[in-house]
């Protein structure tokens, strides 16, 4: 208990403008009190976050970002073949769909398709897992807050410091701390126990 506490306050430090900072500071900028401060700097970071925020969360399975949900519709695709299954507005990837679960372990379903708005599947049931935008700075991790960082710097350097080799510099950091950052983060956890689809398809008299 007393190690969870510690783990949720250090994570409660982590602020949208500390983060920001980090990255004008590895810029050679001053660093902003505000988002909402005068300056190139505080005007670019303003804009842009959000969108650097939400391309690196979208760019990995972080563990803090991915979702369940279950869905259940007798809603058919135009062809009147396969069901309509909504997916939420911040929901930016489906990365995987059961069609059943169990303790005994999982079905994949390998049908399914992402079109438009909907999570298309042969299965009226579906139980999705998914990537969804994560806007508190409270639930990012230390690796996920330090890659931002470095994307921002990388997004950064042209428009703060113009100059090109600062630029390549920063994009070669954040490549390289990116896939270690998701590597580490997708440590967590084991993995799932999966059951054949062809011989529960069977079982079930499903075709």
């Amino acid at each position: 208990g007393v190690l969870l506490m510690a783990t949720q306050s250090s994570r409660s430090i982590v602020s949208e403008v500390s983060i920001c900072n980090v990255a004008l500071t590895g810029l050679g900028q001053k660093p902003i009190r505000s988002l909402d401060d005068q300056g190139a700097a505080a005007e670019w970071m303003r804009v842009n976050y959000p969108a650097k925020r939400d391309a690196v969360i979208e760019s990995r399975k972080w563990t803090f970002a991915t979702w369940r949900a279950k869905s259940t519709s007798q809603d058919l695709d135009t062809w009147g073949i396969q069901y309509l299954h909504p997916r939420p507005l911040n929901w930016f990837s489906v990365f995987r769909v059961y069609s059943r679960v169990s303790n005994a372990g999982f079905t994949i379903d390998k049908s399914f398709r992402v079109e438009g708005d909907y999570v298309v599947s042969r299965y009226s049931t579906v139980y999705m897992w998914c990537i969804r935008q994560i806007t508190d700075t409270a639930k990012f991790t230390p690796l996920f807050a330090e890659a931002l960082s470095a994307r921002l710097e990388a997004d950064a350097a042209i428009p703060l410091t113009q100059d090109a080799q600062t630029s390549r510099d920063k994009w070669a950091l954040y490549e390289a701390k990116l896939p270690d950052a998701a590597s580490i983060d997708g440590q967590q956890g084991g993995s799932d126990e999966i059951v054949s689809n062809q011989l529960i398809d069977a079982r079930y008299g499903i075709r």
